[in-house]
């Protein structure tokens, strides 16, 4: 199927096996349905946000996938997996306690003994997954990643707008090499680099402009040093920028103990294999031999426009429903909804399954989910209504996402606000930019701030 391949590779393991990380995020615990709960299925244009990644992994060859939750998602995500229409072979695995990326990584590594892929529940890019792969195939870097531009925002996203400091990156123009990789800091206008960075690699590129994925290629003995390394708990905070400084740091592949991995690595494949497939950047030159000078290479796949992105926050996630809502080739509104006279539904939107919309409703740029029960006269601009969501006559929502089983009640009126799950709001409420996580009276608050609509 390909012309060129990896590495040597028992033809008894495949290739690369994945890892989905379906664990709880603190820009999403508004929106879960209960406590510890992933968001691996929340809904994106009506479809759990993981079946996007399964998807993609699946269009890349990637057959093989086990996905990592905590022990609150297991079985909800095991029954999703169950009705899920794929190809692969799909195991999921909740884990009691997980303090990080890596951790969880760590804690699963025996069970595999090849490649791995490792990517977030909620990644959704339109890069080809086997055009990232052969890249990742011809130059055989020992940590591959993915970097995207920021994409523009859509304007909605709730209350929640916490932003993350810039990050920048370095990246050695002839060899896609990921060099660099700092977070900036906005009280400094100085970005210092060492000169060791500098002499190895002169024709760094440098930019502010992109955002880390999450999205891993490691080889095997990565999994094995970070089996042995437990200071290592988050794979974009400590192991990520550990590869990357020792890349022009010679001392710290010593120190650290990488080489040490690297050279077992090798010597391992060599003693099982009696040719090697020529290697180049990875650390091995055509005979087959270590190339100790630089035994170490993190490859930086760049994504420029188009879609690319994490919905790990509340902005971000609102940001992909109405990209991919947009972009969308199915039917927009589900044959089994119900649209009442005078309604309209835009061509940026979305109605699911069973959903029964009132007289004279409009629903632009926004995402309406299945069995939901809209009242008449009722406005949705740029939100998201989960499933099973009803809303009474006369509500006006903007900017606004509404959890699963949510009740809005008449003639409300909210912008930039999160409801949650199962969470009522009372009749003639007036809010902006707040969240509102269970039943309260606290949303009568004579300060508040009353939203004005057009």
């Amino acid at each position: 199927m390909f012309s060129v391949t990896a590495q040597p590779f028992d033809a008894r393991e495949p290739e690369f096996k994945a890892v989905v990380l379906a664990i709880p995020e603190d820009g999403m615990e508004l929106l879960a349905e209960r406590e510890g709960m992933s968001h691996a299925l929340l809904p994106i244009a009506n479809r759990p946000m993981l079946w996007y990644v399964l998807q993609w992994l699946e269009q890349g060859g990637i057959l093989d996938i086990r996905i990592i939750t905590t022990r609150e998602s297991e079985t909800d995500i095991a029954s999703y997996i169950e009705v899920y229409k794929g190809v692969s072979n799909i195991s999921v695995k909740g884990l009691s306690d997980i303090s990080g990326t890596a951790d969880a990584l760590r804690q699963v590594a025996p069970l595999i003994k090849s490649n791995v892929v490792v990517v977030p529940c909620d990644l959704i890019v339109d890069v080809p997954a086997s055009h990232l792969f052969d890249l990742i195939r011809t130059r055989r870097p020992a940590v591959a990643t993915m970097l995207c531009e920021t994409m523009k925002s859509e304007g909605g996203g709730g209350s929640a707008k916490a932003k993350q400091l810039p990050l920048c990156v370095g990246i050695d123009q002839p060899t896609s090499r990921l060099v660099l990789l700092q977070e900036l800091d906005k009280k400094s206008e100085d970005l210092p680099l060492s000169m060791p960075l500098i002499r190895k690699f002169p024709s760094m590129a440098l930019s502010d402009k992109m955002q880390d994925t999450h999205l891993y290629v490691f080889q095997r003995w990565v999994l094995d040093y970070i089996a042995v390394h437990p200071e290592i708990v988050s794979l974009q905070e400590d192991l990520l920028p550990l590869f990357v400084r020792a890349q022009s740091l010679p001392q710290l592949l010593e120190s650290k103990g990488i080489l040490k991995h690297v050279t077992t690595s090798f010597e391992k494949r060599a003693d099982e294999y009696d040719t090697m497939t020529q290697i180049g950047k990875s650390g091995h030159d055509g005979r087959g031999e270590l190339n100790e000078s630089d035994p170490l290479s993190v490859f930086a796949y760049i994504r420029r426009g188009g879609i690319a992105g994490r919905a790990n926050r509340v902005a971000r996630y609102c940001d992909l429903n109405s990209v991919i809502t947009r972009i969308s080739t199915g039917d927009r509104t589900d044959a089994s909804a119900k649209l009442a006279q005078q309604t309209q539904v835009g061509a940026d939107s979305m109605v699911g399954a069973f959903s029964q919309l009132g007289e004279r409703c409009s629903v632009k740029r926004s995402v309406v989910g299945a069995h939901c029960i809209i009242g008449k006269d009722v406005k949705i601009v740029n939100s998201v209504i989960m499933d099973h969501v009803t809303i009474g006559d006369g509500v006006k929502l903007e900017s606004c996402v509404i959890c699963k089983l949510a009740n809005i009640g008449s003639n409300a009126q909210l912008r930039s606000c999160e409801v949650g799950a199962t969470v009522s709001v009372p009749d003639d409420s007036s809010f902006k930019g707040i969240s509102v996580t269970e039943d309260a009276e606290f949303l009568f608050d004579d300060n508040a701030a009353e939203p004005e609509f057009a």
